[in-house]
């Protein structure tokens, strides 16, 4: 009898041993419950600084960190640049949002540029740092770089969860270094050698392969074409990152699902969809151009109402939970706070090109699209 309860203590230990570890490692490593609801928030660092009144769908005013992680949001994302234009998304911006964004419990996705202002399809410039370097001293520069911001954020317990190399790298980055297009269609050996030189920095601080590693692509219809260029050189990466924006790709939405799918079943790869936006109006609230402001821009499926911005939403959703494989893990928001305002020349009610596609109306009052980041 006593044995028998000395071997019951002894189990009761370990049990409860393994457990509390397993529960530390989940508070340690993620909140991530399978499929990400996210937002780029990279905005938020300057916009804060205007006190805009963002508002719940009641007109109550909220904090908006508060309030998103409220509604579900369970992963943010934010731009980095290496030494900012115009003094914004550098990384004491990055390191001090990311601090909040932890302490909501939420994940955090890290959008490496490796340039000094925006980088996309068309433009990747490297920074001014690092301009007429020979490829070989660009590869220690872009490695200790690399390096030591993550070093920094895993000094202050703010490690992403997935780091994202490159912004839209759709014809490579750091050009003409590691560009892959035109006249350089034969320098992906150069492209994968500088990303190889990024992944190495990252694992040399995160040794416990807990960082998930995306490349990001512009298109869904052409990322295929991108991705089996890669192949040959076996890069160390988890996550294919995708872009879609009706007004700039595909209105056919059965060649969206084809492609993703195709995506899916060729590469052994998750698929995350980073960049996404919808508009819930035509019109517009400032004296700046918008992105979207006609009919034939949209999707025919999906009126440019708030009703008709949710509705895409959860077609989207749908969408990604049925890539096969179980490859699709979520989507990303972008830019759903830069709604219009009253700040300064550069930041405000004459500098917003996008706020017809904020998760925030006119009134800064949250549309109903937010209520389907609570839905599992």
């Amino acid at each position: 009898m006593k044995k028998r309860n000395y071997l019951v203590s002894i189990l009761l230990i370990t049990f409860m041993f393994f457990a509390c570890t397993k529960n530390d490692d989940a508070a340690n490593l993620s909140s991530f419950n399978g499929f990400y609801k996210g937002m780029d928030l990279s905005f938020q660092n300057e916009l804060e600084d205007y006190n805009i009144d963002y508002k719940d769908a009641n007109g109550n005013s909220v904090e908006l960190l508060d309030f998103v992680a409220s509604q579900g949001t369970n992963l943010v994302r934010l731009k980095l640049w290496h030494t900012p234009e115009d003094g914004e998304n550098g990384l004491a911006d990055v390191k001090a949002y990311a601090q909040k964004v932890k302490a909501k419990n939420m994940d955090f996705l890290l959008n490496f540029h490796y340039s000094d202002y925006w980088a996309d399809p068309g433009t990747q410039t490297p920074p001014a740092a690092w301009q007429n370097m020979t490829i070989d001293q660009l590869k220690v520069a872009i490695y200790n770089y690399t390096l030591d911001v993550v070093q920094q954020l895993k000094q202050q317990n703010t490690l992403p969860q997935i780091i994202q190399i490159g912004n839209e790298t759709d014809s490579g980055f750091l050009w003409n270094y590691g560009k892959v297009w035109n006249q350089f269609d034969s320098n992906w050996v150069n492209y994968a050698g500088l990303v190889s030189e990024a992944i190495r920095a990252i694992k040399t601080i995160d040794t416990e392969d807990k960082i998930q590693i995306m490349l990001h692509h512009s298109s869904v219809v052409n990322a295929i074409f991108f991705f089996e260029a890669l192949e040959i050189y076996n890069l160390d990466f988890d996550i294919i990152g995708l872009s879609y924006y009706p007004q700039f790709q595909t209105k056919d939405l059965n060649l969206v699902v084809t492609k993703l799918n195709e995506l899916a079943l060729t590469f052994n790869k998750s698929i995350l969809m980073v960049e996404v936006a919808y508009p819930f109006t035509l019109q517009w609230n400032d004296n700046s151009t918008n992105y979207i402001g006609s009919l034939d821009q949209i999707l025919p499926e999906f009126s440019p109402t708030p009703e008709g911005q949710k509705a895409y939403f959860k077609w989207l959703i749908t969408t990604i939970k049925n890539i096969p494989n179980e490859k699709g893990i979520g989507f990303c928001y972008w830019a759903p706070d830069w709604v219009a305002f009253n700040g300064n020349e550069n930041t405000s009610t004459n500098g917003t090109s996008w706020e017809n596609q904020c998760l925030f109306d006119f009134d800064y009052k949250a549309l109903p699209t937010l209520n389907i980041f609570n839905l599992n």
